[in-house]
């Protein structure tokens, strides 16, 4: 080899490092995400890195640290927290996508501020797995007021509420250890990565919940006996479960805007929970009631594509005041 040669071997060997070494500063504040690790109580299948910082500008911009279990809470839990309200579900509930004091559980929190709020919502976490992971998450928390459970879609098939029911849903797996934990702790790598998977189809997170692959939705008899099911793993704790759906708004030619939503079936889930003491909260109302009178909408951010991805500040922000009337009625 030609000293040339190796010189510029060199020079691009020593560009390429620096190159790596700029754009993994540039995206430790522009999409720096904690590694998850398999939790030990089930409550959720995985948690975040404990006490981490972590920023994202993708969708939304975001910044904060997650706490001592690495959840994304402005408080720590510990044996000696009395938790009123726990909060589960997806994503859209974890909200890395919005400041904490403006998700749903951190408005709820300062509108309810003699309660203690606690928030396991976590990416991936869609209602059957939430369904799942239930009895362990209040044996763990005891809830002493309500559980609240998110969920973005409603369709099941048979198979897999029956999964639900036998709390045998496939767990989520971390994959941690070795290299490939070495490498997601590189911002810019997971950066890449996430890309790649948005771009072959399979979303880095769940923004959009699995829709059953059946020809046809689950029976009504499944769905009536999974949330019977939960009724009962929460009401023994003495709480209220109550479950909240949020269907995004489809924008017409128009310019007005419909919810995307089965009425059908949200008709009959809704009178599955009614029938065991479950409270539904579906959110399609207000968010066209939001879009129609302010042009609002609850999902998408000014750097995503209008209307889609998770809920935004003011997404939240319905829910939340939702969730806050409901639960000021009851008493």
């Amino acid at each position: 080899m030609s000293k040339r040669i190796f010189l510029w071997m060199a020079k691009a060997l020593l560009s390429g490092v620096i190159a790596f070494a700029i754009l993994t500063g540039v995206c430790m504040l522009y999409y720096n995400l904690p590694v998850h690790y398999d939790t030990v109580d089930g409550a959720t299948d995985y948690s975040w890195e404990k006490n981490k910082f972590y920023s994202r500008g993708t969708e939304g911009f975001a910044w904060g640290k997650t706490n001592n279990e690495g959840y994304l809470n402005p408080i720590d839990y510990t044996e000696s927290t009395q938790v009123d309200i726990l909060v589960m579900g997806s994503s859209h509930m974890e909200a890395y996508n919005v400041p904490q004091n403006k998700s749903t559980a951190g408005i709820l929190s300062s509108m309810m501020p003699d309660k203690t709020i606690y928030n396991i919502g976590i990416s991936g976490h869609n209602f059957l797995v939430c369904a799942d992971n239930l009895a362990n998450a209040v044996n763990k928390y005891e809830p002493k007021e309500y559980v609240i459970i998110e969920t973005h879609g409603l369709a099941y098939s048979d198979v897999q509420l029956q999964t639900a029911i036998d709390e045998n849903v496939t767990d989520l797996t971390s994959y941690t250890g070795g290299v490939l934990e070495l490498l997601q702790k590189n911002p810019f790598l997971r950066l890449i990565y996430s890309q790649l998977k948005s771009f072959s189809g399979n979303a880095a997170d769940d923004a959009a919940p699995p829709i059953s692959t059946e020809t046809t939705i689950g029976s009504e008899e499944n769905y009536c006996s999974l949330l019977a099911k939960l009724s009962d793993t929460v009401s023994d704790k003495g709480s209220q479960l109550i479950i909240v759906y949020h269907p995004s708004l489809i924008l017409n030619k128009d310019g007005t805007a419909s919810a995307n939503v089965d009425q059908e079936l949200s008709e009959f889930f809704a009178a599955c929970c009614e029938k065991n003491g479950i409270i539904f909260l579906d959110m399609s109302n207000q968010f066209l009631e939001s879009y129609e009178n302010e042009s609002i909408l609850p999902h998408g951010f000014t750097n995503t594509s209008i209307g889609t991805g998770h809920l935004n500040k003011n997404g939240h922000a319905l829910i939340a005041e939702s969730l806050y009337e409901i639960m000021k009625a009851v008493g």
